[in-house]
């Protein structure tokens, strides 16, 4: 049990994929920006647009039992955001790093998913 002094945010989400659900550690969700700017004939800035890209992110996933396996390229899963909002996610990159003394876990990287 966590007590929690003064309403202090922390820690991470469960996430399912594939039907298996994961402790993910740490996720970190990127959304860059294409930006054009407009300068006017001495180059002062006067204008500018910012376009949201494709979003893309990472995390670590601990293993819930003995039999869980990574999950595969091409999964998707749902993510909440810190807003409270959630996004759709497709798992497009995995890794299986192994360490002694550690609890078996994965790495995989994610694209945000549109439509």
């Amino acid at each position: 049990m966590a007590y929690n002094d003064n309403n202090v945010p922390f820690g991470s989400q469960v996430i399912t994929i594939g039907g298996t659900a994961f402790v993910a550690e740490n996720i970190s969700l990127n959304i860059p920006t294409q930006i054009t700017e407009r300068r006017n004939e001495v180059g002062d800035p006067n204008g500018q647009v910012i376009i949201e890209q494709f979003g893309n992110g990472s995390a670590t996933l601990q293993f819930a039992t003995t039999l869980t396996v990574p999950p595969t390229i091409g999964a998707t899963f749902t993510l909440t955001r810190q807003s409270g909002l959630t996004i759709g996610a497709i798992v497009s990159q995995v890794t299986e790093p192994q360490a002694q003394f550690d609890i078996k876990k994965c790495q995989i990287n994610f694209r945000k998913k549109y439509g």
